[in-house]
């Protein structure tokens, strides 16, 4: 019994460093989308899901050893740390998210009205009407 809860605790303090790195990494991720910087952007996104792979397989494993380990006060406060950081996870992810939303519908929002001709209503097969998407546009830019 004590070994599986040695390995639970093993399992969790894992889970708990993956997800401070995954922290940081959703922190230059924001960077990366805020500069435009699209290398360092598909780095940070690839780091990011090597870093949920590796949690997602530990993960299964904790959930194994769960119903044996959950009786221990400390595992469960390292077990709820390690949900507050998926919670912080989700919700920077939601938040980057909104904003790539936010952006994507202004710069929409610019070229209908600066394109006229992309504000055709267009119609599917099915009837509901799809969005067309816009085509080149070249700005010039002030100094």
């Amino acid at each position: 019994m004590t070994e599986i809860k040695s390995e639970y605790r093993k399992i969790l303090e894992e889970e708990n460093s993956i997800l401070s790195e995954v922290i940081g990494l959703q922190q230059n991720l924001r960077k990366a989308v805020n500069e435009k910087d699209w290398t360092e952007l598909m780095k940070v996104i690839s780091s990011i899901n090597l870093k949920m792979d590796s949690f997602n397989r530990l993960d299964e494993q904790r959930e194994n050893l769960a119903v044996s380990a959950e009786n221990d006060e400390g595992l469960r406060s390292l077990l709820s740390e390690v949900r507050g950081k998926l919670v912080r996870t989700r919700t920077e992810n939601k938040a980057l998210g909104d904003y790539i939303n936010i952006t994507r519908n202004f710069v929409q929002g610019i070229i209908d009205n600066a394109l006229p001709q992309s504000r055709a209503k267009v119609y599917s097969r099915n009837g509901s009407m799809v969005r067309s998407q816009p085509h080149s546009v070249v700005v010039n830019q002030l100094y």
